[in-house]
């Protein structure tokens, strides 16, 4: 099933989703995009996106899948300009 951003209507992702769920409430049925997020929660979109790479790579949280080291790596290379 396919879920988008209740606001701008941009497809999500499971990561998107699952922070949403952590974040807001484990019940939602409808969610936001990162961008989206970001804006109401006065955060930076890049802030959003460490807190998942560490849900991902920590694996203490059940709603990301836990990251293999060579997985944490792609990440970063992608956050570094």
């Amino acid at each position: 099933m396919e879920h988008c951003c209740y606001r701008c209507n941009t497809l999500l992702t499971g990561d998107e989703i699952s922070l949403y769920r952590k974040m807001v409430s484990r019940a939602a049925t409808e969610f936001l995009c990162l961008d989206c997020m970001s804006a109401d929660l006065n955060t930076p979109r890049i802030e959003l996106e460490k807190l998942i790479a560490f849900y991902h790579r920590t694996g203490i949280c059940t709603l990301f899948a836990k990251w293999e080291n060579n997985e944490y790596a792609e990440f970063l290379s992608r956050c570094t300009p």
